[in-house]
């Protein structure tokens, strides 16, 4: 736990004030000391400013990146995430020791305010109300850090207080124990926020709070309290699904009404960091001067169903790939046909053969043979969503488009869910599947089919939340609760071979090591290392993992 003190305390605002007597009696004066410091509550969930990619994609604003331990992602680089769904990693993957790290700063930053904020006094009326309300804020934030770690790691320590050299060798609590705290302090939460049209945007409100409540009883296998919180954020009215799909992450279109809660980025600002979940994504023909970090998958194609079969070049498509120098077309007419026809959600997501995308230049170009760096990408695809296009509008390392953690679709999905799982999937009723699952598959193409009572399976549920919800960071803990993760034992990722300004064909190789996922270890992360060794080993390593 000194690496969390050591870690906070690089942030400016936790450097005003270092914990002990006469920081706590300099700082802690008046009600603008309090808001500030539950900003930088807030500010935790931000990757951090210093540009080391190991730090920032381990934040609760680079969740996407989790997609490389899933079968709908590969990662570029070979030394950060992708030994996690290789099932190689140790206590010593630095990725996985921030994102320890980065989950208890925020809870480290929650408790500070919590403990300072009744010794504050506040002028104007309600005054109680208003210090209630930010107490939820806090709340909801700490829960929020505590769910991340026990997804992660299972048993963590827990603590309450702003600890200190002493707590260092604070052992792990039960997770049952972790829960329970998460569970009260979204209960407070709940009762003391506002909702969403009395709130400040960005700001945490009572559907946020519920929103997690109800991820946290489906990591749990509480399916009645899923779907009842879930059905009350339906009937909350506060928010909706945006009547086009490309337009819910979307820099013209941010904290929209589907929006439940997100990290905001300022762009261009030295006061606050921008995003740089971009510079993961992107490709080397954006203005942010991508890395292509996470790539898609065939695996991640096939979950999208067709709703034009056997698509006809002329007809259904037009083939726009130019011919090589042997008079061949660049993009054969097979590749076009493997990808065309299906649920739109896909070329929202990805950039595949034929896709058109804006470049830096403003120039519309047709992917991959026009791509800057088309062999950047392994699997022979690269991301559109939480892509900016154009020129301007995002530059290296900073960005301005917000990262979305709950949206009101995923509640919908949430709601079929553990309506399925607590009254059995043949019995879900064609009024709940109506209002869930086929309205989220209407938003995305009234040709999808809808799905009917006693005509549909969980398999269809998760495929659902990955077509719609992918590389937004859930496929991770979807695929674990609901036992597909393992089918990355053995899996190997299949991708296309982009042979530059030539062809592209179907990779008949694998790409990367073959997965391993071993059930009785690799539900868990490793606990990090160098935490076991500054807690001279009260903290106790997870099963499987070496101590």
């Amino acid at each position: 736990m000194l690496s969390v003190i050591a870690f906070s305390c690089e942030d400016d605002f936790l450097d005003k004030y270092p914990e002990d007597q006469l920081s706590s009696a300099t700082f802690w004066t008046d009600e603008k000391d309090a808001k500030a410091s539950l900003i930088s509550v807030y500010d935790a969930l931000q990757p951090p400013t210093n540009k080391n990619p190991y730090l920032g994609c381990a934040s609760w604003a680079s969740l996407g990146v989790l997609a490389d331990i899933t079968p709908i992602g590969f990662e570029r680089q070979s030394h950060r995430l992708r030994p996690v769904g290789d099932g190689v990693h140790s206590g010593s993957n630095i990725y996985l020791s921030t994102a320890w790290t980065l989950g208890y700063r925020g809870i480290v930053r929650a408790n500070d305010f919590l403990t300072h904020i009744d010794e504050i006094e506040f002028s104007g009326s309600n005054t109680d109300q208003v210090k209630n309300a930010m107490k939820g804020e806090a709340m909801f934030l700490r829960a929020m850090n505590y769910y991340w770690l026990v997804e992660l790691f299972g048993d963590v320590p827990i603590f309450t207080q702003v600890p200190t050299v002493d707590d260092a060798a604070t052992p792990r609590s039960p997770k049952s124990e972790v829960l329970k705290l998460i569970k009260e302090d979204l209960a407070f939460a709940v009762t003391n926020l506002p909702r969403r049209a009395d709130s400040e945007i960005g700001r945490a409100t009572k559907g946020a709070a519920m929103a997690l409540q109800v991820k946290t009883a489906l990591y749990e296998g509480d399916w009645e309290t899923a779907a009842s919180v879930s059905e009350a954020i339906m009937e909350l009215g506060d928010y909706d699904l945006v009547p086009d799909y490309g337009d819910v992450i979307s820099l013209e279109n941010e904290n929209n009404e589907e929006v439940i809660f997100g990290v905001q980025h300022i762009f261009m600002n030295d006061a606050e960091p921008g995003s740089y979940v971009e510079k993961l994504y992107a490709n080397a023909s954006c203005a942010s001067g991508g890395w292509s970090f996470i790539q898609p998958t065939l695996w991640f194609v096939d979950q999208f169903e067709r709703i034009v079969q056997n698509p006809q070049e002329g007809i259904d498509y037009v083939n726009e790939g130019g011919l090589n120098s042997s008079g061949e077309p660049k993009i054969p007419n097979e590749i076009y046909e493997y990808f065309e026809g299906r649920d739109p959600r896909m070329d929202h997501t990805i950039l595949r053969p034929g896709s058109h995308f804006i470049d830096l230049n403003d120039n519309d170009i047709v992917y991959p043979h026009e791509l800057n760096g088309p062999n950047h990408s392994f699997t022979g695809l690269h991301m559109r969503k939480y892509v900016i296009p154009g020129s301007g509008k995002s530059i290296s390392w900073d960005g301005p488009l917000d990262y979305i953690i709950f949206r009101y679709a995923d509640i919908l999905l949430c709601h079929a869910e553990a309506v399925a799982m607590r009254d059995g999937i043949g019995n879900v009723s064609q009024e709940v599947l109506d209002k869930t699952i086929n309205k989220v598959r209407a938003r995305a193409s009234e040709l999808l089919p809808k799905y009917t009572t006693g005509n549909i399976t969980m398999d269809d549920i998760y495929r659902e939340r990955i077509c719609e919800l992918g590389f937004e960071g859930w496929t991770y803990f979807d695929m674990k609760r609901s036992g597909m993760i393992e089918i990355n034992n053995g899996y190997q990722v299949q991708g296309l071979k982009v042979i530059a300004n030539e062809t592209i064909e179907f990779n008949p190789d694998g790409i990367g090591n073959v997965r391993i996922f071993n059930p009785s270890v690799h539900y868990l992360w490793p606990i990090p290392s160098d935490e076991i060794q500054k807690s001279s080993n009260a903290l106790v390593q997870n099963p499987g993992y070496p101590q």
